[in-house]
């Protein structure tokens, strides 16, 4: 039975009527063995955080559509929490203006610090000025994902 993110297997034990349940969280970094793929791991996060150096203050629902086609929301919602947990990357939050008519005067759009579920705001994301040095430290030794590459 698979679902979204977990796969189940069965396995029988010793006697044939009864099975052994295995849960395996589905991620492009893990191996089937449940460890970590380094190589991989260090390339998309660097991939994700090299996207947001080069366009600051690009929104998450922009990042969410740009890689829709090779990876599922949720990874990319926990690479950019991964990002902000080593320092690399802010996240932050913008208030949609309110709607102007004729002769309103000019409003912006604001930024709020602390985020309510029930509010309806605009998430970005910048970099943080030493962001590259902190993720050169998550990974000293780990060669390039692309072997090719040096």
């Amino acid at each position: 039975l698979i679902t979204s993110h977990f796969l189940k297997i069965a396995f029988p034990v010793e006697s044939c009527s009864e099975y052994e349940q295995i849960s395996f969280v589905c991620h492009p970094w893990r191996i089937i063995d449940g460890s970590l793929n380094k190589p991989v791991c260090k390339g998309m996060i660097e991939a994700l955080l090299y996207h947001i150096m080069s366009k600051p203050g690009i929104t998450e629902q922009k990042l969410l559509s740009y890689y829709s086609a090779v990876l599922q929301p949720v990874i990319i919602l926990e690479m950019l929490q991964a990002l902000k947990a080593i320092g690399c990357i802010r996240k932050r939050y913008l208030t949609r203006a309110k709607p102007t008519s004729l002769f309103s005067p000019p409003t912006g759009a604001t930024e709020v610090q602390s985020c309510k579920l029930s509010e309806r705001l605009t998430v970005f994301y910048e970099p943080t000025i030493d962001c590259v040095l902190r993720l050169g430290n998550v990974f000293p030794h780990e060669p390039n994902w692309n072997k090719w590459i040096q």
